[in-house]
C-alpha cells in the first residue's frame, strides 16, 4: 500500500512586489456553523467564512472561488502505463480540499492582472497556461491569501473525480453519461465552455472530466534533452501529469482513470485546479 500524505506545497520562486487592496476569504468550521472573523494586515484585508457544507469560500479582488472538502480515504488508483494499459495501486490519502471548478479566467486575472487564454470569457476556465505559469499564479495567490494553495497530485485528482468516499463507481466524474457531466470532443465544438454548466459529481465538484486538462504536481523526467534556449541546451525537458481530458478528447480519454503527460513548457488546452491542505 502506498501512503500519500497531504502536505504543504512551498514554491521556491523569487518574491514579486504586489500592489493594491485585496480581500481574501479564509475558512474555519465548527459543528456545522458559520464563523466570521476579520483582521487587517498592511494593504491586505482578511476575512474568514465558512459554508454550511464545510467547503471553504475565498474572495480575491472581488472574485470568489470555492474549495470542496475531500475526506481522506483509501481507493484503488489506476496508473496509465500505455495508451490503454493501466496498473492498479492501493492508495491512501489524508483529507484535503480541491477546487469546486477549474481556475477561471476571472480568478487568474484577479491574481495575475492578465489573461493568457486565446478565447476570453471570465466564466471560462483559464487556458493556454504553462506549468511554470501555474506555479507563479499559485505563488502570488498564496502571497495574497496567506494560505498554501498548490497543484493537486494525480492521486488527489482521481480520488476527488471518483467522488471520494461517496463514490458510486461511475465511469466519468459524476455519471456514466458523458454528455451530462463533461465537455469533450462530441459536444464542445472544440471551444472552451463556462465552468459548472454540466452536472457535478458526488462531492459537488464540476468538470473533472473533459473541459480542460489540468496540471498536476506529479513531474517526470524521461531523459529527453532539450536544445531550447528557454530550457537550456542539454538540460532535461520535464513533463508533468495532466488530468481529466479536455474539449478535444474522445470519451475514453475523459474516463476517471485516464491521465496524460505534457511538456511543462507546453500550454494548449491545459488549465489548473487548486488544492489545499486543512489547517492544523
Amino acid at each position: 500500500m502506498r501512503i500519500i500524505n497531504c502536505r504543504l506545497w512551498i514554491v521556491a520562486i523569487v518574491a514579486l512586489f504586489l500592489v493594491g487592496s485585496t480581500t481574501v476569504v479564509d475558512a474555519k468550521t465548527k459543528k456545522g456553523k458559520t464563523k466570521t472573523t476579520t483582521t487587517k494586515t498592511g494593504k491586505t484585508g482578511k476575512k474568514t467564512q465558512t459554508s454550511n457544507s464545510n467547503n471553504l469560500t475565498f474572495t480575491v479582488n472581488g472574485v470568489k472561488f470555492e474549495m470542496v472538502k475531500v475526506d481522506g480515504g483509501s481507493f484503488t488508483m489506476s496508473n496509465r502505463v500505455g495508451y490503454d494499459e493501466y496498473e492498479e495501486n492501493q492508495v491512501t490519502l489524508d483529507t484535503y480540499y480541491i477546487g469546486q471548478t477549474e481556475v477561471t479566467q476571472a480568478l487568474w486575472k484577479a491574481v495575475m492582472g492578465d489573461n493568457p487564454s486565446q478565447i476570453k470569457n471570465d466564466k471560462f476556465p483559464v487556458t493556454d497556461v504553462r506549468y511554470k505559469d501555474c506555479i507563479l499564479f499559485i505563488y502570488k495567490l498564496n502571497e495574497l491569501t496567506g494560505k498554501d494553495f498548490r497543484l493537486p497530485t494525480l492521486a488527489e485528482c482521481q480520488f476527488a473525480a471518483r467522488g471520494g468516499n461517496k463514490s458510486k463507481g461511475y465511469k466519468y466524474s459524476g455519471g456514466n453519461d458523458i454528455n451530462k457531466v463533461a465537455w469533450y470532443s462530441g459536444n464542445s465544438n472544440g471551444d472552451p465552455q463556462k465552468v459548472a454548466t454540466k452536472a457535478a459529481n458526488e462531492l459537488g465538484i464540476y468538470d473533472m472530466c473533459g473541459s480542460m486538462s489540468e496540471w498536476c504536481s506529479d513531474n517526470y523526467d524521461d531523459g529527453t534533452r532539450s536544445t531550447s534556449r528557454e530550457v537550456g541546451p542539454g538540460l532535461a525537458r520535464p513533463s508533468a501529469a495532466a488530468y481529466g481530458g479536455n474539449i478535444h478528447s474522445a470519451p475514453e480519454e475523459c474516463e476517471i482513470k485516464f491521465m496524460d503527460r505534457y511538456d511543462t513548457y507546453g500550454a494548449l488546452i491545459i488549465g489548473l485546479r487548486l488544492a489545499l491542505c486543512p489547517e492544523k
